[in-house]
């Protein structure tokens, strides 16, 4: 599996909504990808539906299979990103 293309691919979808933001891009065993996304007033379903669907089409699945989850991150998880904690200042989290 190409990483940076993968990067380069999601980077790109990215940059197609200035709310947007990545938090983090995982590989994992079996050809796994894992994009964390977040934005300024949350991320909608069909956005990451357009990241999943930029990076699937510009990948052949032919000479290398591979999984892929984007998502947005989980109310448990920790504040990892200064956007992050911009957008939720007076929230209560």
């Amino acid at each position: 599996m190409d990483q940076n293309r993968v990067k380069e691919l999601v980077d790109e979808a990215i940059a197609e909504n200035a709310s947007l933001f990545l938090l983090d891009l995982n590989f994992g065993p079996e050809n796994s990808i894992k994009v964390v996304v977040d934005g300024d007033s949350g991320v909608p379903l069909s956005e990451c539906i357009r990241i999943s669907r930029n990076v699937e089409h510009n990948l052949d699945r032919e000479a290398e299979d591979f999984s892929l989850e984007v998502t947005t991150p989980n109310i448990t998880d920790p504040l990892v990103n200064q956007r992050q904690y911009n957008k939720n200042l007076e929230r209560t989290l």
